[in-house]
């Protein structure tokens, strides 16, 4: 086991560029878990006796109120961390997470990871650009729920969600998603988005399929939305493009 948390870290951009016996120390004080799609892999409120670093698959971050209703606030693929803020903070989970897919995750001790960045400053620096960019998107995120109307909050959903599990190159993105998940997703009622729903299946952006919608034309979609947003997908491959940008070599 080891050796697949090892190499969990071997592939993080965060990790990676520290030692090998950091490394290895880190993934010997770690636990390497399979999580299927739906599985809790942290309840708002627990507490924050671990940090998470995704090896593979996805997970869905939200908040849910008390009845049951849930609001949509990030969706990570591997590799990606979570779970550090509360724990640095030592504060219990501030939101609910599960897996979306079969996904494995190295959930690691707060203070092994604490010993690691110290010792390995580039590691530091590095884990504080991904923590830095995701209060961005937290920051823009929470904006957009207090003052953009719910028709760009879809628009921005569903072109985040599309961006999440489609490759780049598909031309009909099919959505996993039905307008009681979407309207849950923003924060509104189902009868808040059925006029945009209807309006985009008339101007042909939208298409019910099998129970399900398929997004047609993505350009189209993307005026309704608001070209500044910061997207609620997220995965440190973005991290990973922004150093090679900065450094080339």
């Amino acid at each position: 086991m080891v050796d697949s948390s090892g190499r969990i870290l071997d592939e993080n951009p965060i990790f990676a560029v520290a030692s090998a016996e950091s490394r290895q120390r880190l993934a010997q004080s770690s636990v390497l878990r399979r999580f299927r799609p739906g599985d809790v892999v942290l309840a708002e409120g627990d507490p924050s006796r671990h940090i998470f670093a995704m090896g593979s698959g996805s997970v869905r971050v939200f908040h849910m109120s008390p009845l049951g209703e849930e609001v949509a606030l990030k969706l990570f693929s591997a590799p990606a961390i979570f779970g550090e803020a509360e724990a640095f903070c030592d504060i219990p989970y501030l939101e609910h997470v599960t897996a979306v897919e079969q996904s494995r995750i190295l959930i690691m001790p707060p203070d092994a990871v604490l010993r690691l960045l110290r010792a390995e400053p580039e590691c530091a620096v590095r884990m504080l650009m991904d923590v830095a960019t995701r209060l961005a998107i937290a920051a823009y995120n929470e904006k957009s729920l207090a003052f953009n109307p719910a028709t760009i909050r879809l628009a921005n959903y569903l072109l985040d969600y599309a961006r999440w599990t489609h490759r780049d190159d598909q031309r009909e993105l099919r959505l996993d998603l039905n307008q009681d998940q979407m309207a849950q997703a923003i924060g509104v009622t189902r009868r808040s988005i059925a006029k945009d729903i209807i309006a985009w299946q008339k101007e042909g952006v939208l298409k019910r399929s099998r129970g399900k919608y398929v997004i047609l034309e993505p350009d189209t979609l993307r005026r309704y939305s608001d070209p500044q947003r910061l997207g609620l997908a997220y995965s440190l491959d973005d991290l990973r493009k922004t150093l090679e940008c900065k450094d080339p070599a």
